[in-house]
């Protein structure tokens, strides 16, 4: 199966890094034996994370010029990739119990091996469904 897949070039002045190219979103992989990397977006000039398309766009067709990824296609990989972020903080928590200090008894009350597998469990679930489901999507012949 691929390890990559071609999301579309990009509207000029859309707001991301890649004004006017191709963007390829790369699969998710088991990193550093702990947590899930995903949402790994970009080419040959660029590199940032699918949450950026969180924030101010909503739609393929605001992104992209040529995609074959319909609008209502893009808010499931949208609801998809929003789950997959709340699940990966939540089971980072659970791991390490909080990022700024480290008070003991105080800052890592959360910590528990068990959840953390139980949620990467769910996340591994939820990413290879995400991504047969791109992989669908990004097949479409309808270009947006």
């Amino acid at each position: 199966m691929a390890e990559r897949i071609w999301l579309g070039v990009v509207n000029k002045n859309a707001g991301t890094y890649a004004d006017g190219e191709g963007l390829m979103l790369e699969k998710h992989k088991w990193d550093c034996g702990w947590y899930w990397g995903f949402g790994y977006v970009g080419n040959k000039n660029c590199h940032f994370h699918f949450d950026s398309f969180l924030e101010n766009t909503k739609y393929a067709s605001e992104i992209f010029r040529e995609t074959h990824i319909s609008d209502s296609d893009w808010w499931v990989i949208r609801d998809l990739f929003k789950q997959a972020y709340a699940l990966r903080a939540a089971a980072e928590t659970y791991r390490f119990g909080g990022h700024q200090t480290s008070r003991p008894g105080v800052t890592d009350i959360l910590k528990n091996d068990e959840m953390e597998k139980r949620l990467n469990a769910d996340l591994e679930y939820l990413l290879d469904k995400l991504w047969d489901f791109v992989v669908v999507a990004a097949a479409k012949k309808e270009a947006v």
